[in-house]
């Protein structure tokens, strides 16, 4: 009987579980319980020495924020909601994101049609990729072209 009621216990939880994951929760969960242990351990670091100083982070500089908000967009335009919620707590981060026409001006992206599709990290990976591309298709030419003696 015990066995009957076991297995139909974890067959339960399993069925929870699969429900969680397809609804989103489990993730949301997850991440929340994360960031509470993190915040116990940081809570019991203090606690168990008496001296200890929390200087926390230094102050971001203009470019960890600007970094911060092209990872937060990316991760938001992928579904990684509370992913970015967690990332936006920990570095203490504006709950109010900087529109996207003012990041594209401050890292010189013009966004049109086509890049409007993408988050603006992945717009500078290209960016940068194709630059490269481009820089090494030349250095080839130019071999072609001026072999060396």
């Amino acid at each position: 009987m015990n066995e009957n009621k076991a297995v139909s216990e974890k067959e339960l939880l399993d069925a929870i579980k699969n429900l969680l994951r397809k609804s989103g929760h489990l993730n949301k969960f997850q991440a929340e319980m994360r960031a509470k242990i993190t915040e116990i351990l940081q809570e019991r670091q203090v606690a168990l020495n008496p001296g200890y100083k929390n200087t926390g982070a230094p102050k971001p500089t203009e470019e960890v924020i600007l970094i911060n908000e092209l990872i937060r967009e990316y991760l938001e335009w992928n579904g990684y909601l509370y992913t970015a919620s967690v990332m936006s707590s920990e570095a203490g981060m504006s709950p109010v994101k900087r529109p996207r026409r003012d990041l594209c001006a401050e890292v010189g992206v013009k966004d049109d049609e086509k890049s409007s599709a993408l988050p603006l990290l992945s717009n500078i990976i290209a960016a940068y990729t194709e630059r490269i591309k481009r820089k090494i298709n030349r250095m080839k030419k130019d071999a072609v072209q001026y072999p060396s003696e």
